[in-house]
């Protein structure tokens, strides 16, 4: 079993899809005084990645993908 559907991950992909398009026009801009700055698209990349393997998985019943958690020292 998953820890995602299969449209849970499809609208997943199609938000962070729509984050690499709007990256990919700039890092950031300022109006007025303020200045918002975009995610960095490799963070993106690496989350697209991510998910499309969760699908993959998904797909091929291949079940979670298991995540190690690490414990800070």
């Amino acid at each position: 079993m998953s820890l995602w559907t299969r449209e849970e991950l499809l609208l997943a992909l199609a938000e962070w899809k729509a984050a690499y398009r709007a990256a990919s026009h700039g890092k950031s801009y300022t109006v007025g005084e303020r200045t918002l700055t975009r995610q960095d698209i490799g963070d993106i990349r690496d989350q697209l990645d991510y998910l499309q393997r969760q699908l993959d998985s998904l797909t091929r019943g291949a079940g979670p993908v298991r995540v190690r958690a690490v414990r800070e020292r």
